[in-house]
């Protein structure tokens, strides 16, 4: 009965997971139909994960209140609308106003989700629940992106998003007519939220989701020059880091059910990260064989939204949403760090190839503060 009751919010999940990313391949198109340079028409993607990052938190701590079934469906709506205006706009202004729009609604959606996901897990199966959602949205990049692009490629980029917008349709329709009883914990006072947002131990879970995010999509931003000279083409390559991203967050909840430690599944992900960072450019020409680093990266990248979803909510039951929503911007502000990282560390003379290194030694920064995590939650538990 739980998994039945989660169908709809996955739907949206794919939904809101593949609008996140199909949009930068569909830039070219949409700056012939608004008449900017891709550029220009770039923007559109800022404004998305802009709004995506401030929204969320902001909506938890303000509107928390609302009955989770009314703000799923305005998150629902709003990401409807927002697209529903991409698709119709002709110029600049208006296509930045849907970008808006939608990015609000994925912002809002998003905690939501996982907080309302975790209400139907009991305390067995909050892995495997935060794995089917996350599996969800990863899903919606491993294949809705490639089906997304072939269709733009047969008829008109509105093509593609019209079809996300179907599928929320499906998610809001759905969603609305279950009659599951939604009695989320009581949410925290004012005084409460802002005293988790100073609190070391949120903070410190945060900063290791931040640096995580800033290593592994920040890299991501620059895999075209990662794998350039690769005897393995960038579709393969873009592939088989998404299938691994796919596998990864849909089998990371069973592991963490499982040992009951999210904290060490946490380190041993960092491991696995930095490994595999270090493998691409000693394995780059080697046919298929060249494939294994990507692959690997996008398991562990992806598999790590999970256990840090855990360990923030370990004692904080009527905080979830909240939680949620600050461990989705940290994500959102980590992958904007990494963009910006890789530029400068590019513009200060490295290869493109060489790029892996030095997020490498980043992670291992990251792991050591994991480590002592580890260690001083043992201490505290003694």
């Amino acid at each position: 009965m739980m998994w039945k009751n989660l169908i709809f919010l996955a739907t949206g999940m794919f939904a809101v997971g593949c609008n996140t990313f199909l949009l930068a391949g569909l830039l070219p198109q949409i700056g012939q139909t608004i008449g900017q340079s891709l550029a220009v028409t770039g923007q559109g993607t800022s404004i998305y994960s802009l709004t995506t990052l401030f929204s969320a938190p902001l909506f938890s701590m303000f509107f928390s209140d609302k009955p989770a079934k009314k703000s799923i469906q305005l998150a629902l709506g709003l990401f409807l609308l927002g697209s529903l205006i991409t698709v119709l706009s002709q110029n600049f202004a208006v296509f930045l106003v849907g970008r808006a729009l939608a990015g609000v609604g994925a912002g809002i959606f998003t905690p939501l989700c996982i907080s309302i996901a975790l209400h139907f897990a009991d305390a067995s199966s909050k892995g495997r629940v935060l794995s089917f959602v996350w599996g969800a949205s990863s899903a919606g990049v491993v294949f809705g992106i490639p089906i997304g692009l072939k269709i733009s490629s047969l008829a008109h980029w509105q093509s593609s998003i019209l079809c996300l917008m179907i599928l929320g349709a499906i998610a809001l329709g759905g969603f609305s007519r279950q009659t599951a009883e939604l009695k989320l914990p009581q949410s925290p006072s004012l005084g409460e939220r802002l005293q988790l947002l100073i609190d070391p131990r949120t903070l410190s879970v945060l900063a290791v989701s931040c640096l995580t995010a800033t290593a592994s999509l920040g890299l991501y931003a620059y895999v075209s020059l990662v794998q350039s000279g690769s005897a393995n083409s960038l579709s393969m390559t873009l592939f088989s880091w998404g299938l691994g991203g796919f596998i990864g967050s849909s089998l990371i909840g069973t592991v963490t059910d499982r040992t009951r430690n999210p904290r060490l599944t946490m380190a041993v992900i960092l491991l696995g990260l930095i490994l595999a960072f270090l493998s691409i450019p000693f394995t780059s020409s080697l046919p298929f064989f060249g494939l294994i680093p990507f692959f690997a990266w996008g398991m562990f990248g992806w598999a790590m939204t999970t256990p840090q979803q855990q360990i923030l909510v370990e004692g904080h039951d009527n905080k979830g949403a909240l939680l949620a929503a600050l461990n989705s911007s940290a994500l959102g502000a980590g992958s904007a760090l990494g963009a910006l990282l890789g530029g400068f560390i590019l513009s200060a003379g490295l290869k493109g190839t060489d790029l892996p290194f030095p997020f490498a030694a980043l992670l291992v920064f990251v792991l050591a503060g994991q480590l002592f995590l580890n260690n001083q939650t043992k201490v505290q538990k003694l």
